[in-house]
């Protein structure tokens, strides 16, 4: 997949045309514009309690760019109502975007008492009229923070000039709804920590972060993770074998393979590999692709879990203890975001502990095929599997916890490149499997289940590529995820699933610089569970970047 990438956006093909509406295109149905509007999506709504509750405004449109179009952050301290103390049955972070004029996506993130609570990405504005995404995040494992003030900083990193005018006005609230009988606060971490890792790079591949006064009664730690590709990386699913892009020598093919993870160590001691989910951004790949169904997680990005669990007994013995993440292979520029969540022992202050056995890979098993070129066109695979195992106690009030933690992944990429690196299409399979048993003695006292599957089908061409202002770019995008969890304590069983799935086709083109098509249509579903277990779908349709049918039940 060719890419000409620009300094001031995050697109696979970034020709410099930052979608600004499109007056004057023409296709066979006549004059149309840029597909574009306000986002939509089949994903469920955070439910919310119907308990006495407070808001506490973090940013009241915000803008992205001071006067002189300079980028700037909010920031504050925020403190939980006085009417509002005490214990909540869900935190609720809800942020509205409105753009308009001409820019690229672009990144945001909101930080509170040092962890990151938020990280995503903007849709782009569609011209003159506004745009307007938002986004609901059910932020109530966070609670811990909220016991005492706490600093934050956020906002969008955005630039501006005479030709990218788009400025993104933000409003950003957290609001604490109250806990009853009826919505009991749930089980949360009784400490966060935020883990400040550098970007990673392939000339800095790994990064630590050193973390101090951790807790001495630590039982249960979870590491949840967040990384963004950029440049080369940002789709770096479509990254092909060093061997295939040295087939087409200067046509821009990103290299390194299409598999990439985090590898997670905590002093030294490898504790497991992260992968990630395949965001795409809105003008990822053929900006027309995401009008108005962005992709999935695209305003909000997934984070991945990593339970450390058996760790707990090295984290309690008062020292300073350091986490690393490294990347290899790695393709370009990739941001980190982790955060470390702790539950504690409530009736002994200090515990102990130790790992026991550690069997997690350096690097998972691989195998790379390529082809020759025949009639202009080479296909190529690549395989990477891993299963790792973690084991650890800690003598605890209740007696000693043992919990050993299996994880596994099994991932596929093959696809083909042709018409001198202009046109690809490539098929990808990610099932990545964590299961988790704490024991005391035989007695089970916490199990619990993730799979995620991330299936994604791309197909793209820019074999009508001449310069930025004379192309045509199409692409199909076919992406899932899909989701198993269950947690059990031994008392209540609680589980969740979905499948949501968005199916998209986009074009864009130019003749001497004018707008000449631009086009696309998709369906997004889900079908699952909701927030509170109950059942859920919905299913959108959307032609000329417009809902044709949007149909929802339980």
């Amino acid at each position: 997949m060719r890419r000409v990438l620009c300094a001031a956006g995050v697109g696979v093909v970034c020709v410099g045309m930052a979608l600004a509406g499109a007056p004057g295109a023409r296709a066979a149905g006549g004059v149309i514009e840029a597909p574009g509007g306000d986002t939509v999506s089949a994903q469920p709504p955070v439910s919310l309690p119907d308990t006495p509750h407070c808001t506490v405004t973090l940013a009241d449109h915000f803008m992205s760019n001071a006067a002189d179009m300079s980028p700037q952050t909010y920031s504050g301290t925020i403190a939980v109502p006085v009417r509002c103390k005490g214990s909540w049955s869900k935190v609720v972070l809800s942020s509205t975007t409105s753009v308009s004029g001409r820019q690229y996506d672009r990144t945001g993130e909101l930080e509170i008492g040092g962890v990151p609570v938020w990280f995503g990405t903007t849709q782009e504005p569609n011209g003159d009229k506004p745009t307007t995404f938002s986004f609901r995040k059910d932020i109530t494992e966070f609670s811990s923070l909220f016991r005492t003030p706490q600093k934050f900083s956020g906002g969008i990193t955005n630039y501006m000039s005479s030709v990218y005018t788009g400025n993104y006005d933000q409003t950003v609230r957290v609001t604490f709804y109250m806990a009853n009988r009826r919505y009991p606060a749930p089980d949360v971490a009784d400490k966060v920590i935020g883990v400040p890792i550098a970007d990673l790079s392939p000339g800095a591949p790994t990064a630590s972060a050193t973390l101090n006064g951790l807790p001495r009664n630590i039982i249960r730690a979870r590491l949840e993770t967040t990384l963004k590709g950029n440049g080369c990386d940002e789709q770096w699913f479509t990254a092909v074998p060093d061997q295939v892009a040295a087939d087409f020598p200067g046509d821009g093919l990103c290299a390194s393979g299409a598999y990439r993870e985090a590898m997670v160590s905590v002093d030294g001691t490898r504790a497991g590999a992260v992968g990630t989910f395949p965001h795409i951004y809105s003008g990822g790949i053929v900006p027309t692709l995401w009008r108005p169904v962005v992709a999935i997680d695209t305003l909000d990005m997934r984070t991945e879990s990593l339970d450390l669990t058996p760790f707990a007994g090295r984290l309690v013995d008062g020292m300073p203890h350091t986490i690393t993440f490294g990347m290899n292979p790695i393709g370009d520029t990739w941001n980190v975001r982790a955060a470390l969540f702790l539950w504690t022992d409530h009736h002994r202050a200090r515990i102990s502990g130790a790992l026991t056995s550690d069997t997690v890979a350096a690097a998972p098993v691989t195998a790379t095929t390529a082809g020759k070129p025949v009639n202009g066109t080479v296909k190529y695979g690549e395989t990477a599997r891993r299963a790792d195992q973690l084991v650890g106690y800690v003598n605890t009030s209740a007696g000693r916890i043992v919990t050993t933690v299996n994880t596994s992944r099994n991932w596929s990429n093959s696809g083909s490149v042709g018409d001198a690196g202009q046109v690809q299409d490539i098929t990808q399979r990610d099932t990545i499997v964590s299961r988790s048993v704490s024991r005391i003695g035989h007695r089970v006292v916490r199990r619990s289940a993730l799979v995620e599957s991330y299936p994604i089908s791309v197909n793209y061409s820019a074999a009508q590529y001449v310069n930025d202002q004379n192309f045509s770019l199409k692409g199909t995008v076919d992406m899932t995820q899909r989701v198993s969890s269950m947690t059990s304590d031994g008392r209540e069983q609680q589980w969740r699933g979905w499948d949501w799935n968005v199916m998209s086709y986009g074009i864009l083109a130019r003749v001497n610089g004018a707008t000449s098509e631009a086009d696309g249509h998709s369906t997004t579903s889900y079908a699952g569970t909701d927030d509170l277990g109950r059942f859920y779908w919905h299913r959108i349709t959307t032609d000329h970047g417009q809902v044709v049918s949007n149909r929802q039940g339980g």
